[in-house]
């Protein structure tokens, strides 16, 4: 007689957990970042209603750190300049952060369906 062994979930419970762990370190690094650029004079916002993705949005500045000069305007504009980069940083980093976190909520999903069908195929043993 052949026996079916089937593995735990509790070890896709802790990767999750791990994921959870990682998704909020990125968020808190790209956060920080934000706050840090911000505390800076760096003219951008974050909008974050809670119901939707947080929104990285360019704002605007009578003075920003780069100057308004010829080097600060070509070092901040243009299609490679720190402007539209930074931007497209930020938000890259806050998808990644959400990214993380929807995965490690379906790791989560999954471990408990696999859970309950478990159970249910052992109460159809019984």
């Amino acid at each position: 007689m052949q026996r079916i062994i089937v593995d735990s979930t509790s070890e896709l419970h802790a990767a999750a957990t791990a994921m959870d762990e990682v998704a909020a370190a990125v968020g808190d690094a790209v956060n920080t970042l934000i706050r840090t650029l911000s505390v800076a004079g760096d003219p951008f916002a974050v909008n974050d209603s809670g119901a939707t993705a947080p929104e990285v949005v360019s704002g605007s500045s009578d003075n920003p750190p780069w100057g308004t000069d010829s080097y600060g305007k070509s070092f901040a504009t243009g299609a490679n300049g720190y402007v539209g980069m930074r931007t497209n940083l930020l938000q890259g980093g806050l998808d990644v952060a959400r990214t993380l976190a929807e995965f490690a909520h379906g790791m989560h999903r999954a471990a408990g369906g696999l859970e309950a069908t478990e159970e249910d195929s052992r109460a159809g043993f019984r």
